[in-house]
């Protein structure tokens, strides 16, 4: 009876030392683990980050062999950084680049997409599918993928380049005879253009480009307040005048130019031939009218006449024009002064005849084409 005491006396120390041995087990266990977890987590950490230096490598590598023109080399290189960093936007878009450059639009596309499905309002992603549909004369998608490049965030330092790809987009416009649009690219384009001659005149040529010579006078001038001497701005702003029919500003920007260009001289010699044989011209005495509109008749009625000798199955409308004219001819010999009314007529016929001339008889000479510009001027198109 008495050795039950004694043995359960012993059974508690025993308990106790499973028990704590079992702890120490347990927080041995929880040591390793713990040990495991960093140690997997620093391998894990390593692995990437050697991964990503594996990737930047390839991707400086790419970005040598594509510029010393080794395409092949340099869109494998950036797969390789692409599978070591596929969340990497820059590898990506350089792949697509370089597969742009060999010619596999249609995969270059692909890869901007689905970039893009992520990344809706990103400039370089949208710029690469706008130059790819450019390249394929998409031009409603390179439209829209331009301007989504335009409206983007960019970066505060990347005005000049933004301005660029505004107007690599009038370019193409250009090219695609889209002016319309060009023109109004073209106010958004010099709204926020910096304030010097390179700039300017670069802005004046793609007005010009787009039919919109006003714009493009107004950029010469810009132009010349800040260069007065420049040749370029000079025959710029000489030839916009002469397309707005402004030949008198025409005239003292060309005679300003030493420029010697066949366009130059051209336009200067009509544009003086304008402005010495207008008879309608302002500020000129009725003699000066009279003598102008004598010279005009004469040279008109010997070119009628060759051209008609031409052809010698004349139609009663070449007859008309040759009775009309003969008959202002004999008109202006007389000493009497003559009227605005004959002047104005005189003009006119003048006009038709030189059209007839230049459709039939071509091409039209210096004094031709300063007569039909001054019938335009006065309304001879309308008449």
């Amino acid at each position: 009876m008495s050795s039950t005491p004694q043995r359960s006396g012993q059974l508690i120390p025993d308990r106790l030392a499973v028990i704590h041995r079992e702890m120490l087990q347990l927080v041995a266990l929880a040591v390793i683990a713990v040990a495991a977890f960093f140690l997997t987590r620093a391998v894990a950490i390593n692995n990437r980050e050697s991964s990503l230096r594996t990737a930047a490598e390839w991707y400086r590598r790419g970005e040598q062999e594509l510029e010393s023109g080794r395409i092949d080399d340099a869109i494998a290189a950036f797969r390789r950084a692409n599978v070591k960093s596929r969340n990497n936007k820059v590898y990506s878009v350089a792949l697509a680049r370089s597969l742009t450059i060999k010619g596999d639009r249609d995969s270059a596309r692909a890869i901007l997409l689905t970039l893009r499905e992520s990344a809706p309002e990103d400039a370089s992603i949208n710029l690469q599918l706008a130059r790819i549909a450019r390249d394929r004369q998409d031009v409603t998608e390179a439209l829209r993928f331009y301007h989504d490049a335009l409206y983007a965030p960019w970066p505060p330092d990347a005005t000049e380049a933004r301005r660029r790809v505004r107007l690599e987009l009038i370019q193409f416009l250009l090219t695609h005879g889209q002016t319309s649009d060009a023109q109004s690219e073209l106010l958004a384009a010099s709204a926020d253009s910096p304030d010097d001659v390179t700039h300017h005149l670069e802005l004046a040529q793609l007005f010009g480009a787009a039919g919109d010579h006003e714009g493009a006078l107004s950029q010469y001038e810009r132009a010349l307040r800040l260069a007065p001497d420049n040749e370029e701005a000079l025959a710029g702003a000489g030839q916009a005048a002469f397309h707005l029919a402004r030949y008198a500003l025409a005239q003292r920007y060309l005679n300003r130019t030493r420029a010697d260009g066949t366009d130059v001289r051209s336009t200067r010699e009509v544009v003086d031939l304008i402005l010495s044989r207008d008879p309608l011209a302002p500020r000129i005495g009725t003699a000066e009218r009279k003598h102008r509109l004598t010279e005009n008749v004469a040279y008109a009625t010997q070119r009628f006449a060759a051209c008609v000798a031409q052809s010698p199955a004349g139609s009663a409308d070449d007859l008309s024009l040759q009775n009309e004219a003969g008959a202002l001819a004999a008109r202006l010999k007389t000493p009497q002064p003559i009227d605005q009314d004959i002047i104005e007529a005189g003009a006119d016929s003048i006009d038709r005849i030189e059209h007839v001339v230049v459709e039939r008889c071509g091409p039209a000479t210096p004094i031709d084409r300063a007569l039909l510009l001054i019938g335009r001027q006065h309304g001879g198109e309308s008449r």
